[in-house]
């Protein structure tokens, strides 16, 4: 089956942030675009590229299991904020309450201009390496290896892998998103009383 490219904001079926032509308009002002040039299917790239950018800014919580007697945590990760234009839309984009970089309204039916340079430029990322596969050393929490002797450090927390770049992240408008935090588990400790 076929995948319908659908650039259309707030439509039901929308998969991509962007058109290709507007992909390409982003490439056609950057240097070293031999991974969007040689890419196959850039449309791919560019649907690949929104459901990440989706999928990474729509989970809120990520538990840390406690290692060695401490206690767990949560990481809060970074969501969009406002709120979405319709209750059918299929992507997060368009919103309501958003600003561009200046302070000025952007309308609730539009893909704004840095979501679409950060989607093209993550569509181009993607076409040089899978982003999405799990990085071993992160998920396993090897922190150092060391030749000499055989030597692995691990870190114990093993944070995710993260998959967007920060030439990603630096596209977009800070105030789209909310901070990271981390918030804190405290160990519930009890008494015990015998009679």
């Amino acid at each position: 089956m076929a995948v319908v490219f659908d650039a259309v904001p707030n439509s039901p079926t929308g998969n991509s942030f962007l058109t290709l032509e507007e992909g390409q308009d982003y490439w056609d002002t950057r240097l070293f675009v031999d991974a969007w040039e040689n890419s196959e299917d850039q449309e791919m790239a560019l649907i690949l590229a929104t459901r990440t950018l989706v999928s990474a800014l729509s989970r809120p919580r990520e538990f840390v299991r406690p290692v060695n007697g401490e206690d767990g945590y949560y990481i809060i990760h970074p969501t969009w904020t406002g709120l979405p234009t319709t209750t059918t839309q299929r992507l997060p984009w368009g919103r309501i309450g958003m600003f561009d970089r200046n302070g000025n309204a952007i309308a609730g039916d539009v893909y704004p201009q840095e979501l679409k340079d950060a989607t093209a430029e993550l569509a181009g990322q993607m076409s040089t390496s899978d982003r999405m596969i799990d990085n071993d050393a992160a998920v396993k929490g090897i922190t150092r290896v060391k030749a000499g002797s055989v030597e692995v450090e691990f870190d114990g927390s093993a944070m995710t892998w993260k998959v967007l770049p920060d030439s990603v992240l630096a596209l977009l408008v800070p105030s789209w998103l909310t901070d990271m935090r981390i918030e804190s588990l405290y160990s519930a400790q009890f008494d015990v009383i015998s009679s």
